[in-house]
């Protein structure tokens, strides 16, 4: 038998057997989403606040030639996807594509994947949390914005705690209603713009959107530096690899939730900046960001005659922020329970209940994004910037390892199989390379997009978490990674 035979018997990447993974029935979590629950998880980190109520600063930048940036950030954000789906449809083991990592990358590199991605969704989750309180504040106005915070934390923490399959399906819904929010949105829009309405019958046509300076006011460097900001309305796509751990069936449900996601937010972001900047001028859309009265959602409302616009628009952000939430505390708590198997978190948290929720891991993750909201409640303009800087540059690292870890794994993968992979990146590795100096030309640039604070807050933030590898490799014995091993369909 040759040496590649015996290869392609094994299917396996070799590991160290030596102090393995805890794999008892109290750390292993459960196989019961499915794609359609996946995708609506992947989705509901993605399509958050930002479109509904804070595309004027994406559309600062480059007018309505935004809708070309959404374009070029959502063909990177397409790359990365499928780059996750192929990995982790092969390989769907807890801690996700930062797992695999670990076996490509070694163990530092799992360590920086894993950490830095629990970290961003975690710093993701305090700040949604504190959005919310402030949401609940436009129907309360008496309620402190602490104790806001605690009450969506709180709904948050039990929803996470909840079955596997509970999650999953109070995830769907909330996506659901999101989804349904902005079809409606686009549709009312489109009638709007072609045929007028009952409440407004003259069209309003799409002179918007060569007014004030023509379809691209800000020139080339507007459109690219616009593309900066619309990456990040992609971050949290990577929510599809965690719950592959969690798929019934990983080699058919990862790669068609990855495809319906990704075509869904495409279609959601571009549709719909399209038809807010065809149904206002777009330095109007500029003044009225961040403010839920004035989002052009409501202006769509009130120009079709829904009545109490403003508290329908405030109670879909209410529904967006929490479950933007809930989905970036499902990413943070699945890694965490990842890095606990791997002995680079407390032991405590790779404990799951019978009903294989990683208890021990959502609770370490609950301390975490408590302090990040208590800071964004004590200095909200100053520390809410510094945690969105280090989130930013934690969507580009992630990405920058997705890519990377693909590279070794397509190497590695054609070496001991025949068999296509049940998802597949094209154009590699010419595709890896341009998303990896794309994200390296989106950090250099983010100081004049208005981030600058992503290089103050970012790069001692990499810093800390590299010294903290370097420490614990020292002081504690960590394990090689486990083999891996190519998962089919029984």
């Amino acid at each position: 038998m040759s040496q590649k035979d015996a290869k392609k018997q094994s299917n396996r990447i070799p590991g160290n057997s030596e102090k393995p993974r805890d794999n008892t029935p109290h750390t292993q979590l459960k196989r019961r989403l499915t794609h359609r629950q996946i995708a609506m998880i992947g989705l509901s980190g993605a399509l958050g606040t930002g479109l509904f109520l804070g595309s004027g600063s994406t559309i600062s930048f480059a007018g309505p030639a935004t809708i070309v940036s959404y374009c070029l950030a959502g063909m990177v954000a397409l790359a990365v996807v499928w780059a996750l789906a192929e990995i982790v449809s092969v390989y769907p083991i807890p801690g996700g594509h930062g797992a695999v990592a670990a076996s490509f990358l070694g163990k530092s590199g799992g360590y920086l994947a894993r950490w830095n991605l629990a970290i961003e969704m975690l710093v993701a989750v305090g700040a949604e949390v504190t959005a919310s309180a402030t949401y609940l504040q436009h129907w309360f106005p008496g309620l402190h914005i602490g104790v806001g915070t605690v009450l969506c934390s709180l709904f948050i923490v039990g929803l996470n705690l909840a079955t596997v399959r509970l999650y999953g399906f109070a995830e769907y819904w909330f996506s659901m209603i999101k989804v349904t929010a902005v079809v409606v949105f686009i549709l009312l829009g489109v009638s709007l713009i072609f045929t007028g309405s009952p409440a407004h019958p003259e069209p309003v046509g799409l002179s918007h959107l060569t007014a004030h300076g023509g379809f691209a006011p800000l020139g080339l460097t507007g459109i690219l530096l616009a593309t900066c900001m619309a990456v990040f309305s992609f971050g949290g796509i990577e929510n599809v690899s965690i719950a592959a751990a969690e798929s019934e069936n990983p080699s058919r449900s990862i790669p068609r939730a990855a495809k319906t996601m990704i075509w869904r937010l495409l279609f959601f972001y571009v549709l719909g900046i399209g038809v807010i900047l065809a149904l206002q001028d777009w330095q109007e859309t500029v003044k009225a960001s961040g403010n839920a009265e004035a989002s052009p959602f409501v202006k769509v409302m009130d120009m079709v005659g829904i009545p109490a616009a403003g508290h329908v628009m405030n109670a879909i952000l209410l529904i967006a922020a929490l479950s933007a939430a809930n989905g970036c505390l499902y990413s943070g708590s699945r890694m965490i329970h990842s890095l606990a198997l791997d002995r680079m978190a407390p032991a405590f948290a790779a404990r799951t209940a019978e009903n294989g929720a990683p208890r021990g891991a959502v609770t370490l993750a609950t301390l975490c994004f408590v302090v990040a909201s208590v800071l964004a409640i004590v200095s909200p303009a100053e520390a809410f910037m510094y945690l969105y800087g280090c989130a930013t540059v934690g969507i580009l690292v992630t990405w920058v390892i997705i890519m990377l870890t693909h590279l070794k794994f397509r190497k590695h993968y054609a070496s001991i199989t025949d068999e296509r992979p049940p998802a597949r990146l094209w154009g590699y590795p010419v595709v890896n390379w341009l998303v990896i100096l794309i994200s390296i030309a989106v950090f250099v640039a983010l100081p004049w997009a208005g981030l600058a604070v992503a290089w103050y807050a970012g790069i001692p933030y990499l810093v800390i978490l590299v010294v903290s590898y370097l420490v614990l490799s020292r002081v504690s014995h960590l394990p090689e990674p486990a083999p891996l091993e190519i998962h089919r369909e029984s």
